[in-house]
């Protein structure tokens, strides 16, 4: 592990990080959704914007590759194929603007992402739409979940309701999401590896960090067992409303 990284370890929370990364995934497993949404913003709170993002993007990959394989029969193809192809458009956009605007920006865009997820999650709840044509929103929630991954790491609260509007159930919907992030992360992954590389500061990082994603892994599991869905649910909207008011504090003091 490199110096710096030493550095970070012992000055600037990396205790909270883990906490974090660790919960995330727990609820994750438990609900579906979590990690998505702490990882990238929470690593953007200590790290700079490239470093942040590319951990997010190995945190998330790990889990994903844990969960998918108990999955993957119940993915649904041709929604994967098209909202994997409009995620290709969107995501140089996204790459973009990771350079183009100040790390103070990226702090407040992620926040509002956290925050209006929660709106989402606690007012709006994503329901499958049966027997309607979806298309347009895979089209549209493809393009903007993959601006949302070159930027922040984040593709799934779009492309959960994408996938909803074109009638799949449950299952189908959290399996095919699943692959979806499968390749959402590597193509972004590789996009950093062919245009940036990768360096020490990400990898060190990722290393002190995914033993917190098994961690929460093997807690999601059995959180399922003792806690009810609705009570998980509670425990996500909470943490997701501290971390965005956190972060979009965070952002306006860089600002000012």
């Amino acid at each position: 592990m490199d110096d710096f990284t030493l550095a970070l370890v012992s000055t600037s929370g990396l205790g909270l990080m883990f906490g974090l990364i660790l919960l995330g995934s727990t609820l994750q497993v438990a609900t579906g959704v979590g990690l998505g949404l702490i990882a990238g913003p929470s690593l953007l709170y200590f790290l700079d914007s490239i470093s942040a993002v590319q951990t997010a993007i190995i945190l998330n990959l790990v889990l994903t590759l844990f969960l998918l394989p108990s999955e993957k029969n119940a993915i649904s193809h041709s929604p994967l194929l098209h909202l994997s192809i409009w995620f290709c458009l969107g995501l140089p956009l996204g790459f973009a603007l990771l350079f183009l605007l100040e790390i103070s920006t990226l702090k407040l865009i992620g926040a509002a992402v956290i925050l209006l997820s929660v709106v989402q999650l606690k007012f709006f709840p994503a329901k499958a739409s049966k027997g309607t044509d979806g298309s347009w929103m895979i089209r549209v929630g493809g393009s903007l979940s993959g601006a949302m991954t070159g930027a922040l790491a984040i593709p799934g609260p779009v492309a959960l309701w994408a996938l909803l509007s074109s009638g799949l159930d449950t299952v189908m919907t959290r399996a095919t999401l699943r692959a979806y992030f499968v390749i959402a992360y590597t193509l972004t992954f590789l996009l950093h590896l062919g245009f940036i590389g990768s360096g020490q500061q990400t990898w060190g990082m990722s290393g002190i960090l995914v033993p917190a994603v098994i961690g929460g892994i093997i807690a999601g599991k059995y959180g399922r067992r003792y806690l009810e869905p609705d009570q998980l649910r509670h425990i996500l909207e909470i943490v997701l409303v501290i971390m965005g008011l956190s972060l979009l504090i965070k952002g306006v003091l860089d600002v000012t």
